[in-house]
């Protein structure tokens, strides 16, 4: 609706008396022709319309130059040599913009517009309305104090409180953005650690919702946001709200806190391996595994049966998988554990409610398994090795040695006879 400048510039300077409306008015004094005062205005005590530690709170947002400072710069217009609370604001296609500030020693309001309403050319309120503003506080603010303007003081109920600077509450473990401090009133405090923007809470993690007495046999501890507002949680997704989430090092795919606990009438996953326990020992390389998947008072995507080596395995390999359930004792899968190795290995039925939530039921079994026996392999029969027939050379008898008969000797009685 509209307003006019005297009513918002009036509207300010209950801010100014410390939370006490005053009226305005237009005539402060009437003399006659000689000089004798006829009327002269009287200001009143004022109507307390809003808590003093209020309008102080307001007035020190509205004259921190810090908090501004990241909109209009250290050294805009608005930081006068003295302290002083200041808003400016346009409206809808620059048809007008405006500047209201105060200390406690003067409200000032200025308005920068067309008479026709039309409306003008990239004019804001920092640019139009405020440096008359600021001129004309700078020059008449001297003078209505006499040259000492008058800090805004810190009335009684007002506390400060060391805070978590990015959320406001006192600080957490998990405070992101430093702290510091910040005043309140004694009777308002800031929201305790336990709301911080970044908390610890134990999640059902079939519903997503807090785990309580009802559903804790799939709880798990998660760090949330504190974030209800569905504008900011849809703002948080985005890709600015995910540059913002990592520049201040929150999660960058944000669980936002649940709003409730759950309770009995909320879908509950039956999950359960029937003839397996804990730390069974298993001694036969065929393992049957049995178990129930359903959901009482609800349904489910899909299920999976899968496992991995150790106590808290990191990875994990898929045994079986489907959509149906299992109300009543069933045979889930037969496992041939010939090829596996290790001695202790951990199985897992994964149950999953849409892209975000699920039940899981997690077993650690010791492996005894038989070694195996290696199959008997027959020796082969060498063959025999034939050697080459080497030709036997032909007997040849030896020649006879032959004897000579020796000439007779004569002998040497015997006298040769000779003829007549």
């Amino acid at each position: 609706g509209d307003v006019s400048l005297l009513e918002m510039t009036a509207a300010f300077s209950v801010f100014a008396n410390g939370g006490k409306k005053v009226p305005p008015v237009a005539i402060l004094k009437i003399t006659d022709f000689e000089g004798n005062i006829i009327y002269e205005y009287q200001p009143p005590e004022g109507e307390q319309v809003i808590r003093p530690e209020h309008a102080f709170l307001i007035s020190s947002i509205l004259s921190d130059n810090e908090a501004r400072a990241w909109m209009f710069g250290r050294n805009s217009v608005l930081n006068l040599p003295f302290p002083a609370a200041a808003k400016t604001g346009t409206t809808n296609d620059f048809r007008d913009n405006w500047t209201l500030g105060y200390t406690p020693d003067l409200a000032v309001g200025v308005w920068v517009g067309n008479a026709d309403y039309t409306p003008m050319v990239n004019t804001t309120g920092l640019t139009g309305a405020a440096p008359i503003w600021s001129a004309f506080m700078q020059y008449a603010v001297p003078i209505v104090s006499n040259n000492s303007p008058t800090p805004f003081v810190i009335p009684p109920g007002i506390t400060e409180k060391i805070i978590c600077s990015l959320s406001g509450t006192e600080p957490s473990q998990w405070c992101r953005g430093g702290q510091r401090s910040e005043f309140f009133a004694s009777d308002q405090p800031p929201l305790p650690s336990s709301q911080d923007l970044l908390r610890e809470v134990k999640i059902d993690t079939w519903t997503g919702l807090i785990a309580g007495n009802a559903c804790e046999d799939f709880a798990k501890t998660e760090l949330v946001m504190n974030v209800s507002d569905p504008w900011a949680r849809k703002w948080l997704k985005t890709s600015e709200g995910r540059q913002w989430l990592e520049e201040h090092n929150l999660p960058r795919n944000p669980f936002f806190a649940p709003e409730r606990e759950c309770n009995s009438t909320d879908p509950r996953p039956i999950l359960q391996f029937t003839n397996l326990n804990d730390n069974d020992l298993i001694t036969d390389f065929s393992l049957p595994i049995q178990g129930v998947i359903d959901v009482q008072n609800g349904t489910f995507t899909t299920w999976r049966l899968e496992y991995g080596l150790g106590d808290d395995p990191s990875n994990w390999e898929l045994l079986a998988e489907g959509s149906n359930s299992f109300a009543e004792p069933s045979l889930i899968y037969r496992w041939d554990l010939k090829d596996v190795s290790g001695d202790r290995i951990t199985l897992r039925l994964y149950l999953a409610n849409g892209e975000d939530y699920y039940a899981e039921r997690r077993i650690t079994l010791r492996l005894s398994l038989p070694t195996p026996t290696p199959a008997p392999t027959s020796t082969p029969t060498p063959t025999p090795v034939i050697p080459t027939e080497t030709p036997i050379p032909p007997t040849i008898p030896p020649t006879p040695t032959e004897t000579l008969t020796p000439f007779p000797t004569p002998s040497p009685s015997e006298t040769a006879t000779t003829g007549p």
